[in-house]
């Protein structure tokens, strides 16, 4: 039995790049993910929306053949939302006063400073990551099952 390696060798690196263009399609599919999942699935009560809205996420690559998909938010106030925030004082900038409408006494109240509760972590970036993740082996496995009969 003989095997032509010239043949062997092409059919190789065909392989190796079209395994190349799957996973990084596969990568940005999941990064497309992520942002679906954190606009249906956020996991607290969504008061504006604009926090899903600046959820973003995008394809990395880290080293010469490692590639991550990374989720990020803009807002301010995402860290205090996703891993949670202890009890603290909220003070007005500048030594000024905060102004809020109090919903229980229906009115407007002009205060220094507010004792915030705090709040429990919410882990919604995590969750969507995990459930691109997921998304991500099970479609790529199906890629490359479909690469592997080709070859």
């Amino acid at each position: 039995m003989q095997i032509d390696l010239k043949q062997l060798r092409r059919a190789h690196i065909a392989f190796e790049e079209k395994h190349r263009a799957a996973l990084l399609h596969e990568a940005e599919a999941a990064a497309g993910y992520i942002k679906t999942h954190v606009q249906k699935y956020p996991g607290f009560k969504p008061r504006t929306g604009e926090l899903q809205a600046a959820t973003d996420a995008r394809v990395v690559r880290v080293g010469r053949r490692t590639v991550v998909v990374k989720a990020t938010n803009a807002k301010k106030y995402a860290n205090a939302i996703d891993l949670g925030a202890r009890a603290h004082v909220i003070e007005g900038r500048n030594g000024g006063n905060l102004r809020f409408f109090w919903k229980k006494q229906n009115r407007w109240v002009t205060t220094r400073s507010v004792n915030h509760p705090g709040n429990r972590a919410y882990r919604f970036l995590y969750r969507a990551t995990n459930a691109a993740g997921r998304v991500f082996v099970t479609s790529m496995s199906d890629r490359m099952t479909q690469l592997a009969r080709q070859f």
